[in-house]
């Protein structure tokens, strides 16, 4: 069986949340999740199935766009998933002729970090003590393409 992209729907925010906080350590709460949906917010997923592989939640202002939260099952990280995803969101932002590509990341997740700078995403700035950690604070590193 052959995964499948499509646009996520409010339908998909039981399996949203599971993974969510199956995947992150300070994962969203179902209330921004919920909050993602329509207005200026795109989605895509990745299915097997009935079962949610992956995700991400980007913005759109005029010709611009952040990608706000993407997640992977953790059984399925490391095989190349997160990658599907964010080129399916770049994809999906020629489409819409969106020029300008923001998102913020954790200083500490080094494989987000080579992905998005190996996708032509280059440092733009930082938010100093930005995410909660297991030792307090940590930085945002800011990107763009």
């Amino acid at each position: 069986m052959q995964p499948l992209f499509r646009p996520l729907s409010f339908v998909d925010l039981d399996a949203m949340v599971t993974l969510e906080q199956a995947a992150h350590p300070y994962p969203w709460s179902r209330g921004l999740l919920g909050e993602s949906f329509g207005g200026r917010y795109f989605t895509g997923s990745l299915w097997l199935g009935e079962q949610l592989l992956g995700y991400f939640i980007a913005d759109r202002i005029l010709d611009e766009s952040t990608l706000m939260n993407i997640c992977v099952a953790p059984a399925w990280q490391g095989k190349g998933l997160g990658r599907l995803l964010l080129e399916h969101y770049l994809r999906r932002c020629r489409e819409q002729e969106l020029t300008r590509l923001w998102l913020e990341v954790r200083a500490s997740n080094g494989p987000a970090l080579a992905l998005y700078r190996a996708c032509g995403y280059v440092e733009s700035g930082r938010r100093r003590d930005y995410y909660q950690s297991a030792s307090g604070r940590e930085d945002a590193v800011l990107m763009q393409k």
